[in-house]
């Protein structure tokens, strides 16, 4: 009798070890980097540059379809100050949460407005981001980050 109960309770005590340590190695801390980006279309609504936040300027955000970034599986494209179409590829990092952009100014990039040049700044020189697929930030560094909100959602909250 003892060595039957002994037996039923090292069952019982490896079987809860083997499904622990399954749920355990199913938990993940890591971004879901598809889910965030890929597909999605996201309005930059903010701008932090060198620990000043862009009041001010923050209308051009709303002046039509301009100042949005779009990403797919590999490219970037995006619209910054009206007629500034911007494109590149892009890299993401679920783990550390690091991004990264090799993006191409457009040739006429002269006599764009400042905010322009920031949000360019921020973009081409991206460390990382935080947030999810419905608010994004990219950040330069602490100091200097875009804030966007995803479309689908502004369309929701209309």
């Amino acid at each position: 009798m003892k060595q039957k109960l002994l037996h039923y309770i090292i069952v019982t005590l490896l079987h809860c070890t083997i499904v622990g340590i399954s749920l355990l190695a199913a938990c993940s801390t890591d971004d879901d980097i598809d889910e965030i980006f890929i597909g999605n279309r996201f309005k930059i609504t903010g701008l932090t540059y060198n620990g000043q936040k862009t009041v001010k300027d923050v209308k051009e955000f709303y002046d039509g379809d301009s100042y949005w970034i779009a990403f797919s599986r590999t490219t970037v494209t995006g619209m910054l100050q009206q007629g500034m179409k911007i494109e590149g590829t892009w890299s993401a990092d679920g783990s550390s949460r690091e991004l990264s952009f090799d993006l191409t100014s457009p040739r006429n990039a002269e006599g764009t407005s400042d905010i322009y040049s920031k949000v360019f700044s921020v973009l081409k020189n991206a460390s990382s981001y935080s947030g999810d697929k419905n608010v994004l930030i990219i950040k330069r560094d602490n100091s200097s980050f875009i804030e966007l909100r995803s479309e689908n959602l502004q369309n929701k909250t209309k």
